[in-house]
């Protein structure tokens, strides 16, 4: 069994090399087991007035047969966020995160040549409202 909590401070020492700042803006989801540990955490940040940064760790994949992604993608497509766009950047050699990405059905728009490090590109990808089918499934 898996329950969803909001972020806490103490959920971001998760994220790994991804290790997003809590800040102003900051907001997330966390999915916890039944000892309370988290298995799964996503974080958003930088929010605009149509878009956000989203950061994901998912520390067991069963999570995602129990409602994680459309947990996530409601929060973030949600009539009280309005945002139509969320925006992900991910290094170029996490190829594990990235057919990840991939397979939730976000697309590359872009990269960064040495975002990460020298060697290393940013990949930019992105999901919009109309075309995830997490949120629509919730929608539906």
């Amino acid at each position: 069994m898996v329950s969803f909590v909001p972020l806490e401070r103490a959920h971001l020492d998760y994220m790994g090399e991804a290790r997003p700042n809590l800040c102003e803006d900051t907001r997330g989801i966390t999915a916890l087991n039944n000892e309370g540990i988290p298995e799964a955490v996503c974080v958003f940040d930088s929010w605009s007035y149509n878009s956000c940064i989203i950061h994901i760790w998912i520390g067991n994949p069963f999570v995602l047969r129990h409602g994680f992604a459309e947990e996530v993608f409601k929060f973030a497509f949600s009539e009280e966020s309005g945002r139509t766009k969320i925006i992900g950047i991910t290094p170029s050699d996490n190829q594990k995160a990235l057919k990840f990405i991939k397979n939730i059905g976000f697309y590359e728009i872009g990269k960064i040549q040495d975002g990460f490090k020298v060697g290393v590109d940013y990949v930019l990808t992105e999901m919009t409202k109309d075309k995830c089918k997490y949120f629509n499934r919730n929608a539906a």
